[in-house]
């Protein structure tokens, strides 16, 4: 695109006003004659209140009347500028098209630097605040320059299509208590976040699920704030490939049968399986916004999009927002907040572990008032599990997973057992063990209900759930409350 004259600046002015996707994202300082820029900022407004109706050039001397501009801006100015609109039809459609839109990403680059260079000038630099105003201004560049032309206007009630759920179809997390629970699965630009006491193995599951993750055919990133890359491919290793962790780094020596044990997984796979990518930073140096550059860039140069990001973990990452602060409660409520949104923009599902307050450490349940910073981030996940493990469960190679927060199902304070496999770091879901109801008294005098959640008398099976076809075998067992005794025995 060559040099824009402010000729054809004028001939933009309305070309812009009369298209919305280019109105919602052009800014009255992007014209660089001033009598363009304030006529711009009254026309836009009209044009935004009153439902893309661009203002007449009548419409337009009583709009600068009423400001009491008239007489910096006569009639004689506004019709020589109105009178450029009759030439907008001498120039072509498409010479437009691959004009406009260069020209408003330019000014704006241009507003942007200016910006940023004013927000430093004016900002008191010290060593206290640099990292703050160095994060800001990357922030301001990263995101004030992502222009879209497509804009969204949103969807119509009223449309019966608006209504398909298409969004929010569900991917398989390999693991049908946690699916039962999301109501099929993970979902696009949902936030999912496992609740765990130090030591209690939430690097172990998030290293699990996205074995899964990727066994279900799904690309996943893997981001680890607290373990190196390695001790993630081990952990991973171990359980893909059958290798004793305690073997792992003797067979990694080997690497023409660590090629054919990758090769081996893949061709026996049932499906094909996603793609894999570990990647680490230091603890509490990766902001949310980090994080996003880093997963497009290498969405940019592999080839594809990632489905499922595994972030570990929620509580050692930076917040870029306040990066001093030493309110741990909006710390973890802004990172949460910019997950979410994160997930949401860039369709991905966002899964990461957060940690107990002290009243749930090596707890045999868990509660909601176990959660550290409990409301900041009830408050923005979709789905909150909680991983109880006592030292007596751990000895016996067993977890409970605990559904404690659900936006889109009715499974809360249910929980599930797994058992744990410490030779291959593998858990696997109990498919013998009945779904524990924590709320079935309290649900069976207060709302009659006969059956607890998940029992085979109220929920047929989890393939059903997710729209495969039943199978008997997925939950078995009798009715139970969570003392094992039997609700409905044979000779009732």
């Amino acid at each position: 695109m060559g040099n824009i004259s402010g000729y054809q600046e004028q001939i933009f002015w309305h070309y812009i006003l009369e298209n919305p996707s280019y109105l919602n994202t052009t800014k009255p300082e992007y014209f660089t004659n001033q009598i363009l820029r304030d006529l711009f900022d009254i026309a836009k407004d009209h044009t935004l209140r009153y439902n893309n109706k661009v203002p007449s050039k009548d419409q337009m001397l009583e709009l600068v009347r009423v400001k009491g501009l008239l007489e910096k801006y006569s009639e004689d100015v506004i019709t020589s500028l109105y009178n450029t609109k009759n030439l907008l039809a001498q120039y072509d459609e498409e010479w437009l098209e691959r004009n406009v839109g260069p020209w408003i990403r330019i000014r704006n680059l241009d507003y942007v630097m200016r910006k940023s260079i004013a927000y430093m000038k004016t900002s008191s630099l010290n060593v206290e605040n640099a990292e703050e105003v160095v994060e800001n201004i990357r922030h301001m560049l990263s995101s004030e320059t992502a222009i879209d032309f497509g804009f969204n206007l949103g969807s119509d009630f009223f449309n019966p299509s608006s209504h398909q759920q298409t969004r929010l179809a569900r991917t398989s997390s390999g693991y049908d208590y946690f699916d039962l629970c999301m109501k099929g699965g993970y979902w696009k630009g949902s936030l999912i976040s496992l609740l765990g006491g130090p030591k209690s193995g939430k690097s172990l599951w998030l290293s699990n699920l996205a074995a899964k993750s990727v066994q279900m055919g799904q690309n996943t990133a893997y981001v680890t704030l607290e373990l190196q890359e390695e001790i993630v491919h081990m952990r991973i290793g171990s359980n893909m490939l059958n290798v004793p962790i305690e073997e792992y780094e003797k067979f990694t020596q080997d690497q023409d049968l660590v090629k054919n044990k990758l090769n081996k997984l893949k061709e026996n796979s049932f499906k094909p399986l996603g793609n894999l990518y570990v990647s680490e930073f230091p603890s509490s140096s990766a902001s949310v916004n980090d994080i996003k550059t880093h997963l497009k860039k290498a969405e940019e140069l592999l080839g594809f999009k990632f489905h499922n990001v595994f972030i570990d973990y929620i509580n050692i990452m930076k917040n870029w927002r306040n990066p001093n602060t030493e309110n741990t409660y909006m710390k973890i409520k802004q990172i949460a907040e910019d997950l979410r949104a994160m997930a949401m923009e860039e369709q991905w599902v966002v899964v990461t572990v957060t940690q107990t307050n002290r009243g749930g450490m090596d707890a045999s349940d868990l509660q909601i008032t176990d959660v550290a910073e409990s409301a900041a981030l009830l408050h923005t996940v979709d789905m909150l599990f909680g991983i109880v493990a006592d030292p007596i469960m751990k000895a016996k190679g067993e977890y409970f997973i605990k559904c404690l927060a659900n936006r889109v199902a009715g499974y809360e304070n249910t929980r599930k057992r797994f058992t744990v496999d410490w030779k291959y770091a593998r858990i696997e879901e109990d498919m013998s063990a009945q779904i524990q109801d924590m709320d079935f008294f309290i649900n069976n005098v207060a709302g009659k209900h006969r059956s607890p959640r998940g029992s085979e008398k109220d929920m047929p099976s989890i393939h059903s759930v997710i729209g495969g076809n039943p199978d008997p075998d997925v939950i078995t067992g009798k009715d139970i409350d969570i003392t094992g005794k039997e609700l409905f025995p044979d000779n009732k």
